[in-house]
């Protein structure tokens, strides 16, 4: 019962910490979620593709700015290159250019993009300044004029954050290291739930284990008590054996008497000479 008790007691005091834990961890997320409004950031992988990457995640009409844009041109598609030159587009926030159906009529050429090749891989760059629009996440696409390239062998996608103020660009940066953070707390929630788990099954398993020796040890120790009932009413010896001993005990009393008998006689005898 004690080896019971104390694995028991094991379980109860590691499932306590974790779900304080658990109850932090979750506190935290939602306070977070609650206080920070939800300014999520499109992605630009959403589609596939090649991602054009920008010096810097936010910002104001007139920045100039630098986008990067790295792909695999399969060899089969080398000739592409020579179909540009290639422009740079802001487009509207969810939409792309497809050769095939033309430039969305909003789309505003803002650079040209300069071509590096090498053996594995080819860079774009592009510098170019932000045009005078409204803050949103608007996409950036390539094509060159007229539009019947605008990817090679696969499509070219990003992001620009356009923002109205340095204030906001700032906050939205807050926000977004918010999010990261956020992410980690959920990651690490998942890591310790599962080792949380795991430390409960193998207490689990335990209990489980002791469990079956209390058995065990409760069923020789009823086995044992049994016995020495059962010996509590048996007398010492055999009531034959002990009749036994009784009438061999009264025979060596009447040999032992006989003896003493003889042996007094024999004294009172006088001898002739006295």
């Amino acid at each position: 019962m004690l080896q019971v008790a104390v694995f028991w007691s094991m379980a109860v005091e590691t499932r306590e910490p974790i779900m304080r834990v658990r109850m932090l961890m979750l506190s935290t997320i939602t306070a977070v979620a609650v206080a920070v409004p939800v300014f999520i950031v499109p992605s630009a992988s959403a589609n596939g593709g090649a991602y054009v990457e920008f010096d810097g995640a936010h910002h104001l009409p007139g920045d100039r700015v630098t986008g990067t844009l790295y792909v695999a041109i399969p060899k089969a598609k080398m000739d592409l290159l020579d179909r540009g030159p290639f422009y740079a587009y802001v487009l509207p926030p969810g939409t792309v250019v497809e050769a095939d159906k033309g430039l969305p009529a909003e789309a505003i050429r803002v650079g040209t993009w300069t071509v590096e090749h090498e053996r594995q891989q080819t860079e774009l760059t592009v510098t170019f300044t932000v045009p005078e629009t409204e803050g949103d996440y608007y996409s950036f696409g390539l094509c060159n004029d007229p539009c019947t390239v605008d990817g090679f062998g696969e499509p070219v996608s990003g992001v620009l954050s356009v923002v109205a103020t340095a204030r906001e660009a700032d906050l939205l940066g807050k926000v977004g290291k918010l999010h990261s953070q956020l992410a980690g707390v959920k990651r690490d929630l998942r890591l310790t739930e599962k080792g949380a788990e795991e430390e409960i099954a193998a207490a689990s398993i335990a209990l489980e284990e002791s469990e079956t020796s209390r058995r065990a040890l409760t069923a020789r120790v009823s086995n044992l008590e049994r016995a020495a009932a059962q010996d509590a009413g048996r007398p010492f010896i055999d009531r034959w054996a002990a009749g036994a001993v009784a009438v061999g005990f009264v025979a060596l009393a009447f040999v032992l008497t006989g003896r003493r008998g003889r042996g007094a006689g024999k004294d009172d005898v006088v001898p002739e000479h006295a």
